[in-house]
């Protein structure tokens, strides 16, 4: 009878665990993927819509279009580069939204003919289109040398 009890005591703790899991950690958890996924489309659309100048302490520019499908592609891999090179302004990649009329003089200013565009701070002439991560890892770099 006592081992009996004990099991039925097992189980009752198993299922008790099974259910704080399902009620309390697994919404922690799917909430932190929503947000690891959906904060740089926030970010894309809500940020860098009027920017004042380019900064040239910055390693480089990204230009980009938020509704274009290549710049919603690569914008989500820069503003993960830009968190975790938070305390560090000579590795961040500014982010400008060509799409928003505060920005759309950035477009004549420098010529921008596509989006994802990249420049360079140091050389303006230093321009990459792509959304290839070897290529834009390579141009952050080097400048595409």
């Amino acid at each position: 009878m006592k081992q009996r009890i004990k099991r039925i005591d097992k189980n009752k703790s198993s299922k008790s665990l099974t259910k704080i899991i399902i009620i309390k950690v697994f919404p922690v958890i799917a909430f932190l993927v929503a947000g690891f996924l959906l904060i740089p489309y926030g970010s894309m659309y809500f940020q860098n819509n009027k920017v004042a100048n380019v900064n040239t302490k910055a390693e480089a520019i990204l230009f980009y279009n938020a509704n274009c499908s290549h710049c919603q592609k690569i914008y989500p891999k820069i503003f993960w580069h830009n968190v975790l090179n938070f305390n560090n302004e000579s590795k961040q990649i500014q982010t400008i939204n060509v799409q928003n009329s505060n920005n759309k003089h950035y477009l004549a200013d420098l010529a921008i003919q596509s989006t994802p565009t990249f420049m360079k701070t140091t050389n303006t002439n230093q321009r990459l289109v792509s959304t290839n991560r070897q290529q834009i890892k390579q141009f952050i770099q080097t400048g595409g040398h």
